[in-house]
């Protein structure tokens, strides 16, 4: 068993028994939950008001909460609440693994069917009933990116090894040198970036960091 204190950030927000909306919201961004409000980066201020903002409206059209945003709630409903609003750039992929777990959890419970349609709809129902089904077979797809994000992880430590420098060190990784790097190179070969943002990017590359780190830790 990994050691709690050698957890990466996000493995160790996964086993909270509780959680408010705003710890949620920064989850979603691959930010840490206790971040201060004017402490949020620029570039993910629009991410958070619009995850902070739907949580609350679905808390409170679900009826299933008691308190308001700044209230601690149960880990299992607040994550199931959270899946359909996972982005796949942006949220770490321990936080993607909870919510799916969540919905599975509720889904084999009594009353777990009516339990997620009122927390995220007909989509949140069906996907419970599928996992209930097949629980190995969802899982396939988180798989496959979680393994991606090993390899995109590995790759940024050997180019930070190799070269070093301005692209800092294997343990810490200077991802600005990296995206400007990256940017430059697009540019060359005429190679779009379409839906790949600065945030983006910077995120992809902290979340693929952070599967090392805790693969690392795991292994010992």
């Amino acid at each position: 068993m990994v050691s709690f204190i050698k957890l990466g950030i996000f493995e160790r927000e996964a086993k909270t028994p509780a959680l408010n909306t705003r710890q949620l919201a920064l989850l979603l961004c691959g930010l840490d939950p206790e971040l201060k409000t004017q402490e949020i980066p620029t570039e993910m201020e629009k991410p958070y008001n619009i995850y902070y903002r739907h949580i609350g409206k679905w808390m409170n059209t679900s009826g299933l909460f008691r308190g308001g945003n700044s209230s601690l709630h149960d880990a299992d409903k607040m994550f199931a609440l959270a899946y359909p609003m996972i982005d796949d750039d942006l949220t770490p992929q321990p936080i993607k693994d909870r919510c799916l777990r969540a919905v599975a959890i509720i889904a084999s419970k009594n009353n777990g069917k009516e339990t997620l349609l009122r927390l995220g709809g007909e989509e949140l129902s069906i996907k419970g009933a599928e996992l209930s089904k097949n629980q190995r077979g969802m899982h396939r797809k988180e798989d496959e990116r979680a393994n991606t994000d090993i390899l995109l992880g590995l790759l940024v430590k050997l180019l930070a090894k190799k070269v070093g420098h301005s692209y800092g060190t294997i343990e810490k990784p200077q991802i600005s040198t990296i995206y400007n790097e990256l940017c430059k190179l697009a540019d060359e070969e005429g190679i779009p970036l379409t839906g790949l943002s600065k945030s983006t990017i910077y995120a992809k590359i902290r979340n693929s960091i952070s599967s090392i780190t805790y693969l690392i830790n795991y292994i010992k």
